[in-house]
């Protein structure tokens, strides 16, 4: 190394600064080569350890190890080495030696704390649970001797009751990360072919839910088979779903009160009992399984297959550890069954950095489907529905006029998933049937089934008919919304105050969020009813370019726009 001059320090310090910034902007080769650049010129502490945190994010670990040695051979006391120290060893495996770096230290910055903290209590798992380690080392040994690949990912244990899949090193976009052969799957043609299965297709049950049920009786069958091939998988699965709703307990339905997400919970039970009776009748054998244990193998069927096609054939299949990815929208991954692979394939549709958890998506669904199938909820979901009752009025004059025309008898409950987006198929199928509800003219009504394609008429096909009528629409979903949240035990924004300041169980925060995500539905409707009300009320073309300036209305101008059409018509 040449003598230190001013000018050596200059030269090190500009590319030291040159190092960090292509650090920061994640060009970890770039800061590499800078940084190497800068030791020539002057051993500095701080450029080993950022060099160190270079060569960790590229995977070079035993160069990183070196690099945070120099530093604290230079610094014995640089926190930062210490602490870049132990990450390294960490992720090499290191988990007491990382331990006993990081205790080292006498004054802990924030983030040393943290991490002591978190690698403690990561050893006190590992001492705890080292079944579960042992349960995926057996599994993932299992699937390389079924010729699995899966070489940049691992499985990772982020609490007791969350387990995900981690890349463990930098995987770039269109990358291959998991295959699984045919072989370790568990299809639903396979699942047919159990005797319990044959007596189910031989009957021809009438089953709720068919595939689930076939892949349910394989997966009780092989749980209690003495030497399954399947263990190391049945094994890894979970024991028991205590965040599924048709599991919970009266604490936890309490937090549901008011909602109509109970309906759904009570149905789902009761489903569930008439298939596992509709099966017990025709393979008496069956019921060596309880109920509780069929109710553990359908929540681990609806949660965790895929939807795949082999040679032009759709069907379901267990997929093990590409069951392991959690939801995320948008998707980080693309997966398919692979004729030419003969199995199933997982690619990553964008660059996935080392550490980071890998996700799939399970697709746009609202938080009442994600609750009671999958035992989670997304905050903030745009998906987000919920169920109204629309009920006639009994003393409707024109009600038998108006049942004679339909296929349905309207003083029976009728039932729709409301959205915030009117736009939505379901949203206008909601409007038109109440359009046809409040009805009050019989002439409209008897010009209305003159127009009818078929010998009845769908009144969930109603398009506008008139401006009362419209009006009257509107008061019928005010007062739909009103009802729906006077169920509640609280309101939208208690709920709010609750999330906030209170601590909460997972069940009861999942709870919270789907109920909250409901009245938001209903309040816009509520609102929604209110503004168009009032624009009806004076519906004129000055009220209608004020109203459709503001911007929170900008939404509402297809249904506007399309009000204009049909009235235009019915003047015509």
């Amino acid at each position: 190394m040449p003598p230190k001059s001013r000018k050596s320090d200059l030269i090190s310090n500009q590319l030291k600064e040159e190092g960090n910034t292509e650090l920061l902007n994640r060009e970890y080769y770039k800061a590499i080569i800078l940084y190497t650049k800068a030791l020539q010129f002057e051993e500095n502490p701080i450029c080993y350890n950022n060099r160190a945190q270079a060569y960790f994010y590229t995977d070079e670990l035993e160069l990183a190890l070196e690099d945070c040695n120099k530093a604290l051979q230079l610094n014995p006391n640089y926190i930062k080495a210490i602490t870049n120290k132990a990450q390294v060893l960490y992720e090499m495996g290191y988990l007491q030696q990382a331990i006993e770096c990081l205790q080292s230290i006498n004054n802990h910055t924030p983030e040393s704390q943290i991490l002591l903290n978190q690698y403690q209590s990561q050893s006190l798992k590992n001492i705890l649970d080292q079944g579960e380690l042992e349960r995926q080392k057996t599994l993932l040994e299992w699937l390389k001797q079924g010729k699995a690949l899966f070489p940049k990912i691992k499985i990772e244990c982020y609490t007791d009751t969350y387990r995900g899949v981690n890349a463990k090193q930098t995987i770039n976009a269109k990358e291959l990360i998991l295959f699984i052969p045919k072989s370790h799957m568990i299809t639903l043609e396979m699942t047919k072919e159990i005797p319990v299965a044959k007596k189910m297709i031989q009957f021809r049950l009438d089953l709720l839910s068919p595939k689930h049920s076939f892949l349910s009786t394989f997966l009780l069958q092989e749980k209690y088979r003495p030497n399954s091939f399947w263990k190391p998988y049945l094994d890894i699965l979970p024991q028991s779903y205590p965040s599924f709703p048709i599991f919970y307990n009266n604490n936890d339905l309490e937090w549901l009160k008011g909602s109509p997400f109970l309906k759904q919970i009570k149905d789902k039970l009761t489903d569930l009992k008439k298939d596992y009776n509709d099966i017990c009748a025709v393979a008496p054998e069956f019921k060596q399984y309880l109920f509780h244990e069929f109710c553990w193998a359908r929540m681990t069927a609806s949660s965790r297959i895929f939807g795949i096609n082999i040679k032009g054939v759709k069907t379901d299949a267990f997929v093990p550890l590409a069951d392991m990815l959690n939801h995320k929208r948008p998707k980080l991954t693309s997966w398919c069954y692979s004729d030419e692979k003969q199995g199933f394939i997982i690619e990553t549709d964008e660059k996935i950095e080392r550490g980071q958890m890998i996700f799939d998506s399970y697709g746009r669904k609202c938080n009442s489907r994600f609750l009671l199938n999958y035992g989670f909820v997304v905050d903030d979901n745009d998906a987000n529905e919920v169920i109204v009752t629309v009920i006639a009025d009994l003393n409707d004059p024109l009600l038998q006029l108006k049942e004679e025309s339909i296929e349905e008898q309207l003083q029976w409950p009728k039932t729709f998933r409301l959205m915030m987006d009117t736009d939505e198929p379901t949203i206008m199928e909601f409007m038109s049937y109440i359009r046809f509800l409040v009805i009050r003219d019989e002439t409209q009504l008897q010009l209305l089934f003159n127009q009818r394609e078929s010998k009845y008429f769908k009144p969930t096909k109603t398009q506008p008919l008139s401006l009362q009528n419209e009006f009257d629409m509107w008061e019928m979903i005010r007062r739909i919304s009103n009802n729906a949240l006077q169920q509640y035990a609280t309101t939208f924004e208690q709920d709010k105050e609750i999330l906030q300041i209170c601590e909460l169980t997972i069940n009861e925060r999942n709870c919270l969020i789907l109920r909250m995500g409901e009245k938001e539905i209903l309040k816009f409707y509520q609102q929604l009813s209110e503004n168009m009300k009032q624009l009806l009320s004076n519906f004129n073309q000055l009220e209608i370019n004020i109203f459709c300036q503001k911007e929170e209305n900008c939404k509402y101008l297809n249904y506007i726009n399309k009000l204009i059409i049909f009235l235009n018509q019915d003047d015509q």
